[in-house]
């Protein structure tokens, strides 16, 4: 069996186990203080692991792993008491592959990859028998001139992302939105960018986007955060528009580097990439931090 045969069946039975008794589900995020995932494990001493995605029931955990010069995309599997793995999905020194996510039904395996001479985004598409298939390439306006990656998708075909793009903020990065099926948003065909309430002349990358529209997070290294780079939150304002961003407290933000935030597919668990490990807490935290914006607490 084939690498990519053996992950798409796993994933496959992630999907159906979707369906059976709540027992047959992953471990559970942790309630109030985010902990290392999978310590020794999933996330090893001396190894740099970021930008993970989850299946469903949370018992496949795929995330990016760093081999200095190339990325690579692998898999870890819950055996009911830890991670069997890691099974190597796509990504060699001659096709880099990273930023993985999952799409809701499970049926695409969404990366980054810059073999076409700029980070474009791309997915592997599941094969009836489980597999994955061979890599499609996104179209324009959603792939453009410049490095376009780390992709977030609502449940009506929104596609958020990051990109260098020419007629950004000047930050070198900010946040897009196009749509899967009719490609732009704007006159012209071309992505629509963020407003200037989320795009500065800072960083901002890494996108995650409520697939109901309710919050975005994402990464930026804008000034008065408290490290190298930090994980905001912005609120769907009811109106098309979105709040200020506001900086996750000191249980995620620390003076190291914070990135790739995620929410696993069934709403549970908040997931972040912390000084090179995974890290993971109940997405609860995310709803505490609605509810005190909506009370005018924040």
């Amino acid at each position: 069996m084939t690498w990519l045969v053996l992950v798409g069946w796993l994933l496959a039975v992630e999907a159906s186990a979707s369906t059976q008794q709540v027992s047959r589900a992953g471990p559970v995020p942790p309630a109030d203080q985010p902990e290392i995932l999978g310590q020794g494990t999933v996330s090893k001493e001396g190894r740099y692991e970021y930008c993970q995605t989850f299946s469903r029931v949370r018992r496949a955990l795929t995330y990016r792993n760093e081999h200095g010069q190339w990325q690579s995309i692998e898999t870890y599997t819950w055996n009911g008491s830890g991670w069997d793995g890691p099974v190597p999905v796509i990504g060699s020194p001659d096709f880099n592959a990273h930023d993985p996510y999952l799409s809701a039904d499970e049926q695409r395996l969404y990366f980054i990859n810059a073999s076409r001479g700029s980070a474009d985004l791309a997915y592997l598409p599941r094969q009836a028998d489980g597999s994955w298939g061979e890599p499609v390439f996104l179209d324009t306006p959603i792939n453009g001139p410049g490095n376009d990656y780390y992709t977030s998708i609502t449940s009506d075909g929104s596609v958020f992302f990051s990109s260098n793009r020419a007629g950004g903020a000047g930050g070198g990065y900010d946040l897009y939105e196009a749509s899967l099926e009719d490609g732009g948003l704007e006159d012209g065909g071309e992505a629509k960018r963020l407003p200037s309430s989320i795009n500065t002349g800072s960083y901002e990358g890494d996108p995650y986007i409520d697939p109901d529209r309710r919050y975005l997070i994402f990464a930026s290294n804008r000034p008065g955060g408290k490290g190298r780079g930090d994980i905001y939150l912005a609120i769907a304002d009811g109106k098309g528009g979105w709040s200020d961003p506001i900086p996750f407290d000191e249980r995620v933000n620390t003076p190291g580097h914070e990135l790739c935030p995620l929410v696993s597919l069934d709403g549970t668990a908040f997931l972040f990439t912390s000084n090179k490990d995974i890290r993971w807490v109940s997405a609860q935290v995310i709803e505490d931090m609605i509810a005190a914006h909506e009370a005018g607490d924040d």
